[in-house]
């Protein structure tokens, strides 16, 4: 992470616990509706467990100055860097078995991206879902406020007084600089 360009802002807190329970019951709902997956529920199960702590244990969700980091993975690690001003929208979704847990999914969606693909990053278990969503909005907000151009910005007079003031002092300021180039040539 480039420590000058960025600073930290957050670092999600996840719910472990209730997520890695919410994935177990979703493999277990998958091997109960097929005919082969009944005779693999009582495998499936510890190892969807063992599965998903690892995967919970390696999950990362940093919000920066500049952009998302998602870092994840159990035999494959991977590091999404999410630009904020790519960002169009945080999807916070909940279906009935994550509301019944408490839980909330994050989806990450950016400019550009095939609606076919669905979203660019997805996470389930962050603590404070909304607070986090709109904490790196805000984010991504701030900086694309920061790069609209200068001629959007309102003049600022100098303490206390007008921008027609502001311009008179500085007219005569520059009248007496030309003054003494004149005298100095």
């Amino acid at each position: 992470m480039n420590q000058t360009r960025e600073r930290v802002l957050q670092e999600a807190a996840l719910s472990v616990k209730a997520a890695v329970d919410y994935h177990t019951i979703g493999a277990a709902l998958a091997c109960a509706v097929t005919v082969i997956g009944i005779p693999l529920l009582v495998a499936a199960v510890p190892f969807a467990r063992w599965y998903y702590g690892r995967y919970y244990a390696t999950l990362r969700v940093v919000l920066t100055s500049r952009d998302l980091k998602i870092h994840r993975g159990v035999w494959v690690s991977e590091e999404k860097t999410i630009p904020l001003e790519q960002i169009t929208d945080l999807r916070v979704y909940q279906g009935p078995i994550m509301r019944r847990m408490g839980l909330k999914g994050l989806a990450v969606e950016t400019a550009g991206q095939s609606t076919q693909q669905g979203a660019l990053a997805t996470v389930i278990g962050i603590e404070d879902t909304d607070g986090f969503r709109d904490l790196a909005l805000n984010q991504r907000d701030r900086i694309a406020d920061q790069t609209e151009e200068p001629a959007l910005a309102r003049p600022v007079a100098a303490e206390g007084g007008s921008v027609l003031e502001t311009l008179v002092e500085i007219r005569d300021v520059l009248k007496r600089i030309e003054e003494r180039l004149n005298r100095d040539a």
